[in-house]
């Protein structure tokens, strides 16, 4: 999370060491390979996590934005971003740079980059994401399931043989979304007009002139560390998807 300060406790020893010693090393983090990803329609993501072999590891980070829209893709694709929204086109054209690179971009934070651009860390319910993303999940399938059921599900986050409902960001003192258990659903609440503001909603981005109102979450995913000066530390980012968010 940008700004995000690690406790010593979870600083890796071994940065502290070579922290200690004065040992230039370059701070760098592999990112998740678009090979790793499989993607099924608008609806369900499984990334196999790779094994992150740097001293800098703490966790993989999921950045996603919410879209306003009056038309339903069941898949969605940079020929179709535009017609969806076009900012989320915009957005997707302004990563690329960045998701097509194989090497981080010291002189960009690329946690500054996506709150600039509205993305915000996905977060979970009842768990710690930081914790349960972090190397106790490598080598594991990650299942972003957003799949429309009936009877309804929450969409959901399953890894480890453990599920959890996956929740939007809590706004950390920017924003207040609502509704309050900030699901990735489709509420009458998330996607008022009235409510897409800085101060409320400021996740998602409304669409002018729309009578149907469609909801879909664009996610991308970021190898997440700290280096020897205790600073944030980035991969570039691997764009995963825009997925449907279900109705109520």
């Amino acid at each position: 999370m940008p700004g995000k300060v690690f406790p010593p406790a979870l600083i890796p020893a071994a940065v502290l060491s070579i922290a200690a010693c004065g040992i230039e090393d370059y701070p760098f983090l592999d990112k998740v390979p678009t090979g790793n990803i499989s993607v099924t329609l608008n609806q369900m993501a499984v990334i196999t996590l790779p094994r992150i072999d740097s001293i800098y590891f703490t966790h993989f980070t999921l950045y996603y934005r919410i879209y306003m829209s009056g038309v339903f893709y069941p898949e969605i694709h940079p020929g179709n971003m535009s017609d969806l929204n076009s900012a989320l086109m915009a957005d997707y054209n302004y990563f690329l740079p960045y998701t097509n690179s194989d090497t981080s971009n010291t002189t960009v934070s690329i946690g500054s980059l996506f709150t600039n651009r509205k993305y915000y860390p996905l977060t979970l319910e009842g768990a710690d994401i930081d914790g349960v993303l972090g190397s106790g999940s490598f080598g594991k399938s990650m299942v972003l399931n957003f799949t429309e059921t009936t009877p309804r599900i929450i969409p959901n986050l399953s890894i480890n043989g453990n599920s959890y409902n996956m929740r939007r960001f809590s706004g950390n003192g920017l924003f207040s979304p609502v509704p309050a258990n900030r699901y990735f659903i489709n509420t009458p609440e998330l996607n008022a007009p009235a409510n897409i503001t800085a101060g409320i909603n400021a996740d998602v981005i409304d669409k002018s002139d729309i009578t149907t109102r469609y909801a879909y979450a664009g996610v991308y995913i970021v190898v997440t560390g700290v280096d020897g000066n205790f600073s944030p530390l980035y991969s570039v980012p691997t764009f995963i998807g825009v997925f449907y968010l279900p109705g109520p």
